[in-house]
C-alpha cells in the first residue's frame, strides 16, 4: 500500500503530502462542524430557549470549534513537519540511508499552516449549514430542517471524501450519518432533562 502511494505522489506535483494532508484537514473540519453545532443547537432546542439564545448559543460553537480545531491541526502537523525535518536531516548521513525505502525530500514537508486555516475554513462552512437551518426554521420545523440539512451535507461529505477512491462510499456515509445521529441524540436529550 505504501509503494502504490509513493508511485502515485511522484506522478503528482513536488507538494503532493502537503496537498494530500490538507484535504484530509479539509474533510475532518466540515464533519466535525455539521455534526458539533447540530448537537449544540439542538441541545438548546431540548432544552426549550429562546431563538436568541439558540443562535447565540451556535455562533459561539461555530467559533470555538473552528479555533479548536485549526489549533488542534498546527499543532499536530508541526509534530509531523519537526519529525519530517529529523528524518531529512539523518538522511544527509548517506552511509545510514542507503537502505532507507524512503527518502524525504524539502517538498514533501507538511505545512501546518495550510491544514490550520484549511481546518477553520471547513468547519465554518460546515456548522453554517445546521446554524442557518435552525435559524431560518419555523419553530415547529426546527427540529426535523436541522436533522435533514445534517444528514444530507454529511452524506455529500461522504461522497465528496470517497470520490474516485478504493474506499467504500456507502460505509462512510453510514459512519458519518451514525455519528451525526447519536450526537444530536445525546445532546437533545440532556437539554430536555437539564430543562425540567
Amino acid at each position: 500500500m505504501l509503494n502504490k502511494i509513493l508511485k502515485i505522489s511522484d506522478k503528482k506535483s513536488p507538494y503532493f503530502w502537503d496537498y494530500l494532508n490538507t484535504l484530509r484537514a479539509s474533510i475532518l473540519g466540515a464533519n466535525d462542524g455539521i455534526i458539533s453545532v447540530s448537537g449544540i443547537v439542538l441541545g438548546v432546542t431540548g432544552a426549550n430557549l429562546g431563538s436568541q439564545a439558540l443562535f447565540i448559543s451556535g455562533v459561539s460553537g461555530m467559533l470555538a470549534g473552528a479555533c479548536s480545531m485549526a489549533g488542534g491541526e498546527w499543532m499536530s502537523v508541526s509534530t509531523q513537519r519537526d519529525l519530517q525535518l529529523k528524518t531529512i536531516e539523518e538522511q544527509k548521513d548517506l552511509s545510514r540511508c542507503q537502505d532507507c525505502p524512503v527518502k524525504l525530500k524539502s517538498s514533501d514537508l507538511l505545512m501546518p499552516l495550510h491544514a490550520a486555516c484549511m481546518s477553520f475554513t471547513s468547519f465554518i462552512f460546515g456548522s453554517l449549514i445546521p446554524l442557518l437551518a435552525i435559524t431560518f426554521s419555523l419553530p415547529r420545523f426546527r427540529i426535523m430542517n436541522t436533522v435533514v440539512a445534517m444528514s444530507l451535507s454529511l452524506s455529500l461529505n461522504a461522497i465528496i471524501s470517497t470520490y474516485n477512491t478504493n474506499i467504500s462510499t456507502l460505509k462512510t456515509l453510514f459512519r458519518n450519518n451514525i455519528t451525526g445521529f447519536a450526537t444530536i441524540l445525546i445532546t437533545f436529550i440532556l437539554g430536555v432533562i437539564f430543562s425540567t
